[in-house]
């Protein structure tokens, strides 16, 4: 099956989420998708702090061909997995941001340097995973 990509729409609110910041705060909706998504605007580049309530340590930036997934956080075979899927059809691995832990699970990022077309070798070890093109 392939991976179909969203389209991402953004609304950007000119309110600093503090005093004396220059960004302001972001909303993206992922079309056909139910998530709730929170970031800002470094320079021109959309980036992700929050996805359903996850918060994020560092902030990701959503820039080219994204991979977004959720998984227990105690599953260990996701990352590995990931990783021989991406050896295997010659896509690089350019990021990886996780989320803080929430009911158990936790939101990855990963930064890609091409879209994967398959992602059926990841489903067993992940509740979600989707790709955004960006």
């Amino acid at each position: 099956a392939a991976a179909s990509l969203r389209q991402v729409t953004s609304t950007h609110s000119d309110v600093a989420p503090e005093p004396d910041c220059s960004t302001g705060l972001l909303q993206v909706s992922l079309q056909g998708t139910p998530h709730r998504v929170a970031g800002t605007v470094q320079g021109s580049t959309p980036v992700l702090q929050e996805l359903n309530g996850a918060t994020f340590k560092q902030l990701v930036p959503l820039a080219g061909p994204v991979l977004i997934y959720r998984a227990k956080a105690s599953e260990p075979s996701t990352l590995p997995t990931l990783a021989g899927l991406l050896a295997k059809v010659g896509v690089q691995l350019q990021s990886y941001h996780s989320s803080g832990t929430v009911a158990g699970e936790q939101w990855n990022v990963v930064g890609l340097s091409a879209p994967l077309s398959n992602l059926s070798e990841l489903k067993p070890c992940v509740t979600e995973v989707f790709q955004l093109h960006l």
